[in-house]
């Protein structure tokens, strides 16, 4: 079982916080890497109080753009979701806040109030492990262990389950409540919140968002947390509430961050602990999801989540040994129809994942011993030499198969780096370059020339980043693109807020690792798998040179 934050002391609980991976909890491409820029502000700040650090007169709370947004063009029409990059000074503020010895003996103190029988909270974040397979592996994990597989362990005991979860929970997340919290107000543990870290916390969320009183960001492991203290206290809350309700029949409940499983054996006491839940919920201005919410006798299987449920349905088609369809094309028409019905799932990646891999396992190089031309009509033995051979994809063109991985990545931007990936193995599988940058023009023009596609951008720099060096030509606008073309661009954040003195020096361009940038290829590496990769290859550079 992974560790959670609250294993550690303040000082490694900044440490964590100030980590890369953890200031952006979207996946980016391997060569962003923010540690350094973090360690700067780090050192340049210290322990210098915020209105000391302030230009007299100005307020992030008045700025616009002092976060860097990302815009998603969520179903490829006019949904749009922002992800963003928090400005650097604000994020350490807050982390600092949270994170200081004191602080942190308070929130740590809070965390066990939050405690209460029956009720389980496995949401908090972990601490992953030095080298991770692929991306928040820990965290999956985590959840997997703790939501899905003690869920199912419980339909032993349990006959009914309630299943739900919040509509829009952060951005619903009333600053308020944080103050509330501390202060477990409404509850038996009552107490008169005299620390300032809840009026801070809300300081810092205001500056962050303009000046709005309503919600809080999302894509730092920062903000996961500072959901958890108002969850923790709906958990408080709910827990006192059905023992003022006397409901004494068994029954144990599970929440993932706002995912609520709850489990009984008797349906008048569960659907009680479901009205009790809402009313608590709605006292903290959340709304359960009407879409998501119902009282189930299939405990195994509501257990699961519907989209992982039906890959697995599929498996006699689709498996990890072997793959019955007879052609790549088939395999992405099949994923493009499968994430119609659970669009932006975490199944859509898995399948992608393994397509790809069925990709790169038919294009690896062949050896094979032939016969030499000249030798064949030769009675003398022959020494037969070994040939490499290249195979090419089968069953479909790699345009047209490349057309179904735009659509896929268009119609579900979370997963459009997996769709990506797969499209990069096959184009770059072609040996006519000028068809292979024709189609990646086109794929440039379907995804990058709509409204909001700033995250498709971000990941096609990675396919065309060494042609584009090459001619000296960039065509993408975002800034991070402009920063990793190595162009002039305007800065990344608002910073006229804080004092010049402390922005002078901040090493923006440490944000694109040069380093990893020259490994960059037009097929797209995952940061974690180049790591795992790598490591592998150390191992094995190692044992062979004590082997010698």
């Amino acid at each position: 079982m992974a560790k959670n934050i609250l294993s550690l002391d303040s000082k490694k609980a900044m440490e964590f916080f100030l980590k890369s991976d953890q200031y952006h909890g979207f996946e980016l491409p391997e060569y962003f890497i923010f540690d350094e820029l973090l360690k700067s502000v780090k050192d340049t700040i210290g322990d210098t109080p915020y209105e000391d650090c302030l230009q007299e007169g100005v307020l992030a709370d008045r700025l616009t753009d002092v976060n860097l947004d990302i815009l998603l063009n969520k179903d490829g029409h006019y949904a749009v979701r922002p992800i963003i990059l928090t400005n650097p000074f604000l994020y350490y503020f807050l982390v600092r806040e949270i994170c200081n010895e004191h602080s942190w003996e308070i929130v740590k103190a809070l965390f066990e109030k939050f405690k209460v029988p029956y009720l389980t909270s496995c949401a908090l974040p972990v601490i992953p492990g030095k080298k991770e397979k692929f991306h928040q592996s820990t965290t999956i994990l985590n959840w997997w262990n703790s939501m899905e597989q003690r869920s199912i362990e419980l339909s032993l005991e349990y006959r009914y389950i309630f299943v739900t979860d919040i509509t829009n929970c952060y951005g619903s997340i009333n600053p308020q409540t944080i103050e509330w919290a501390f202060g477990l107000r409404g509850t038996r543990c009552e107490m008169e919140c005299d620390a300032p870290i809840a009026r801070n916390i809300q300081k810092y969320l205001r500056a962050l968002q303009q000046g709005r009183n309503i919600g809080i960001p999302q894509g730092s492991a920062i903000f996961d947390f500072i959901g958890e203290i108002v969850l923790g206290y709906s958990d408080l809350l709910l827990h006192e509430a059905i023992q003022t309700a006397g409901i004494v029949d068994d029954y144990e409940i599970i929440r993932y961050r706002d995912d609520y499983r709850i489990f009984c054996n008797d349906r008048d006491s569960l659907e009680k602990i479901s009205y009790i839940l809402q009313h608590v919920l709605e006292k903290l201005n959340f709304r359960m999801n009407s879409k998501k919410t119902k009282i189930s006798e299939s405990v195994v299987t509501d257990s699961i989540k519907p989209d992982k449920l039906a890959y697995i349905f599929n498996t006699p088609i689709f498996n990890k040994k072997g793959c019955d369809f007879d052609s790549f094309e088939k395999h992405l028409l099949y994923i493009l129809m499968f994430a119609r019905q659970y669009p932006d799932s975490g199944s859509i990646k898995t399948m992608l994942s393994d397509i790809d891999k069925r990709i790169e396992e038919c294009l690896k190089p062949q050896e094979r011993e032939v016969i030499p031309i000249d030798a064949l009509d030769s009675d003398d033995v022959v020494e037969k030499i070994t040939k490499t051979f290249y195979r090419k994809l089968g069953g479909g063109s790699v345009r047209a198969m490349s057309a179904v991985c735009t659509q896929i990545a268009l119609e579900n931007v979370g997963c459009c780096h997996y769709a990506l990936r797969v499209l990069s193995r096959m184009v770059n599988s072609l040996d006519d370059e000028k068809e292979k940058w024709d189609i990646i023009d086109k794929v440039y023009s379907k995804l990058c020339k709509q409204p909001n596609s700033d995250y498709n951008q971000l990941w096609l720099q990675n396919i065309t980043y060494q042609k584009n060096k090459k001619e000296d030509y960039s065509p993408y606008t975002l800034r991070l693109c402009q920063l990793v073309a190595g162009k002039e661009i305007e800065p990344l954040w608002n910073n006229k807020w804080i004092k010049p003195e402390f922005t002078q020096n901040l090493p923006i361009s440490s944000i694109v690792n040069e380093d990893v940038l020259k490994k960059v290829t037009p097929i797209i590496t995952f940061r974690e798998t180049r790591a795992y990769t790598e490591d592998i290859e150390e191992d094995l550079s190692k044992y062979l040179i004590d082997d010698l």
